[in-house]
């Protein structure tokens, strides 16, 4: 009898069971897609405002942008340009403005890196930017400040300084019909011009070349020169002058939190000024290796670069050294600091993040030549220029 069930059933399973499967595949595959396709997708922070209009964010120049960086990032678009581009770019209304040694400013979309216009002045530019509204100012090498519409690339005005102007132009609003813009120039004089009319409204001498940018506090300015002295400056009276000698040339641009002044100079010594009272803070002295970085400072670290090939970190209120980090050349593009990650560029080719409490490595990008200016943040991705002439937009990796 069994044997009899077994010559039945046999070939009845040996039918059913293919077909069996064959039902299941597509049923179970069906479900496992349904499962995947239904999955939450990873949430990524936003990061960077709407806009990111002057040289290191803010009048204040803190190079601190919003939000919270990924872990990692991939190129959106990349455009290259004549010659270097040692200035950081600025952005404003989903449009990114760069100036570039081959001699001309250009507009490009901050989405797709697609020319909108161009301008080509008499000579270099390395000076970063500044947007005024509709206005873009930027300086050049032959000490000429250009003024443009930032819609059409049209020039506006345009001042004549007496030496080159390597660094970039600062801000201050008097009031909703008044701005005034702020800058040095290798001529030793630090100017102050009406920002609609580029007309000038003072000018003050120091007793060397500025080479910096102008940091804005309130109704203050405060500038280095290569006369070693640190200016403090109030807007409204440029006569009321307080200085600090460094002891060495100052090439780097300050930064200012709280009625302070953060800066280094060219023997490699980092400091923490009162602005009110023009008197030291604190000192860092490692004594070998020039600062041009100019830092990045929040409440609770300050951060810049070196010509020693290293980053450091150092405790906003008490000048305590947190960390280091050694990159592969000199590093005098300023950092930014961005929720909590450091974004900071070497000569070496790379834009390093690091964890801003650490220091340690979370990821890099390489450029594949030396980078002299600092990134800008804005609209969730991160704008970084070589000397290549290559201007790169990365954006989180999904």
């Amino acid at each position: 009898m069994r044997g009899f069930l077994r010559r039945i059933l046999m070939p009845f399973l040996i039918i059913a069971l293919p077909i069996a499967a064959m039902i299941a595949y597509p049923l179970y595959y069906k479900k496992a897609a349904l499962r995947k396709t239904t999955r939450p997708a990873a949430v990524l922070s936003p990061f960077g405002a709407d806009d990111w209009t002057s040289f290191r964010g803010n009048p204040a120049q803190t190079g601190i942008a919003d939000g919270q960086l990924p872990d990692k990032l991939i190129v959106a678009w990349k455009f290259r340009a004549a010659d270097a581009i040692k200035s950081t770019p600025v952005i404003s209304k989903k449009t990114v403005f760069v100036t570039s040694a081959d001699k001309k400013i250009y507009a490009l979309s901050a989405q797709t890196g697609q020319i909108l216009w161009s301008y080509a002045a008499n000579d270099t530019f390395e000076s970063s930017p500044l947007v005024l509204n509709n206005i873009i100012i930027a300086g050049s090498q032959d000490g000429i400040l250009y003024a443009w519409n930032t819609e059409n690339g049209k020039l506006l005005w345009t001042y004549k300084a007496g030496g080159k102007i390597a660094g970039s132009v600062n801000v201050s609003k008097k009031s909703d019909m008044e701005t005034e813009i702020l800058f040095g120039s290798y001529d030793g004089q630090f100017t102050c011009l009406d920002a609609g009319t580029g007309r000038k409204k003072w000018a003050y001498s120091a007793q060397n070349y500025i080479n910096g940018s102008p940091a804005v506090w309130e109704n203050t300015a405060v500038f280095g020169s290569c006369d070693a002295n640190l200016y403090i400056i109030p807007i409204d009276d440029p006569n009321s002058v307080k200085t600090f000698d460094s002891g060495s040339y100052i090439a780097a641009s300050p930064a200012i939190l709280n009625d302070k002044a953060y800066f280094g100079n060219f023997e490699g010594q980092f400091y923490c000024i009162d602005i009110n009272t023009g008197h030291e803070v604190w000192a860092y002295r490692q004594g070998t290796e020039a600062f041009f970085s100019s830092p990045a400072v929040n409440e609770k670290y300050v951060v810049v670069g070196c010509r020693d090939k290293k980053i450091y970190c150092f405790n906003t209120a008490d000048g305590r050294l947190l960390w280091t980090f050694l990159t592969g050349d000199a590093a005098d593009a300023s950092p930014l600091i961005c929720g909590d990650k450091v974004l900071a560029a070497s000569n070496d080719g790379k834009l390093y993040m690091l964890d801003a409490a650490t220091g340690k490595f979370v990821w890099s990008f390489d450029a594949a030549g030396p980078i002299s200016s600092g990134p800008a943040v804005a609209d969730n991705r991160i704008f970084i220029a070589a000397d290549d002439g290559s201007l790169y937009a990365l954006t989180a990796a999904q």
